[in-house]
């Protein structure tokens, strides 16, 4: 409910498209900062307790926050310290989630277990979370937050109900050695480290465009709390859309083929959003966007998951998300000087270009990739 919530606050508290971007900053800034250790420790201690506890951490958050807007104490500071301790938060529970899955789910379903999860993660939190925190915004502006402490002790209850199969075991190695161990295995692994780059620079660009999506659908788009939501609401409906045909795509067409094809698809909608100023067609193609987000995902998580070793997951997770979401904060600060600069549809220009110069030598780019599936293949036919 916050992701719509968030930016809205944000812009009753000011219209410098800098500090605006600030908020995306603020929540990505914790994947640089901290994500390698919270890996290292998703490999050394229960992963369900993990996320039961930083789900209990989040409830505090958003619940002090709320507070403080029912007490018309709050300020643009207050919004960045809360996003920042919310991604830390985020980093533990992604990374043990990351971790956690192939520990209860077969090796051949990888796949469409990623994509399931991907888009109930995605349902939730673009597509039923965004309008509900619009509406319980504009009853109460504090509303949609102190809702989310709710949500989040209740998801807390329901890992709790999980069973206790969090797939580590007793630690032998010092928690130095193996937050340097993860960075290596990513620097060795020329698919994963290659992945990783693609993602990096797909996000710095995304990014400085979509961190600014409030400005846009109120100065380009002309539009209002509603058209925002849509905005939010399509991209989560292609997500889910994805996932009705990811399965058939990639055992037709191949992994790195679809993933390839994903590429045009982001080049597709963001060359699209950059020159409209029609809502209906900036919907459209966000959710275009959204499937193209989707097939990337949830290829690039189950691939991620069959190249790595179990003991070493939750390592590489963050590893790879160091750079990838480390990434996110200067594509959002950058996105924010270059609209202060070159106006508010730069970013959004600069993102369209960078999405079809990627991919364009996209079959290039997945060579690596090539070569440790046709690897991976053989040695599970041996």
């Amino acid at each position: 409910m916050f992701v719509t919530a968030f930016p809205l606050l944000a812009a009753i508290l000011t219209r410098d498209p800098v500090l605006i971007a600030g908020i995306t900053i603020s929540t990505r800034l914790p994947w640089l900062l901290f994500s390698i250790f919270t890996g290292a420790i998703a490999d050394r201690m229960d992963r369900r307790k993990l996320m039961i506890g930083a789900d209990i951490v989040r409830m505090v958050i958003v619940g002090v926050l709320g507070a403080s807007i029912l007490l018309d104490a709050v300020a643009i500071w207050q919004l960045y310290v809360c996003a920042f301790l919310l991604g830390i938060c985020e980093t533990l529970h992604v990374n043990a989630a990351q971790a956690f899955i192939p520990a209860v789910v077969r090796q051949d379903q990888l796949l469409p277990a990623n994509a399931r999860f991907a888009s109930a993660q995605i349902v939730s939190t673009q597509f039923i979370g965004p309008p509900l925190g619009v509406a319980m915004f504009n009853a109460a502006h504090a509303l949609p937050f102190v809702a989310d402490a709710v949500t989040f002790a209740g998801s807390a209850g329901l890992i709790a109900a999980i069973p206790d199969e969090h797939a580590v075991e007793k630690p032998t190695t010092r928690f130095r050695d193996d937050v340097l161990d993860g960075l290596r295995y990513l620097r060795d692994h020329k698919a994963l480290r290659r992945l990783t780059e693609i993602l990096a620079f797909v996000n710095f660009f995304y990014f400085a465009a979509i961190s600014l999506l409030v400005l846009y659908n109120d100065e380009i788009l002309g539009g209002s709390d509603i058209t925002f939501t849509a905005l939010s609401v399509s991209a989560a409906v292609g997500t889910v859309i994805s996932r009705f045909f990811i399965q058939r795509l990639a055992d037709a067409k191949g992994t790195t083929t679809t993933m390839v094809i994903s590429m045009w698809l982001w080049a597709i909608a963001t060359t699209v959003m950059a020159l409209t100023s029609n809502s209906s067609i900036a919907i459209a193609s966000n959710a275009v966007l959204g499937i193209g987000t989707g097939l990337w995902l949830s290829l690039n998580t189950t691939l991620r998951q069959q190249l790595t070793p179990s003991r070493m997951l939750g390592r590489m997770n963050a590893a790879s998300r160091t750079v990838s979401w480390g990434i996110v904060p200067f594509g959002a600060a950058f996105g924010g000087f270059a609209a202060r600069f070159l106006g508010l549809r730069g970013p959004f220009i600069l993102s369209a270009i960078s999405m079809v110069g990627c991919a364009i030598v996209g079959r290039r780019l997945l060579r690596p990739v090539d070569v440790a599936i046709t690897e991976m293949q053989q040695n599970q036919s041996a």
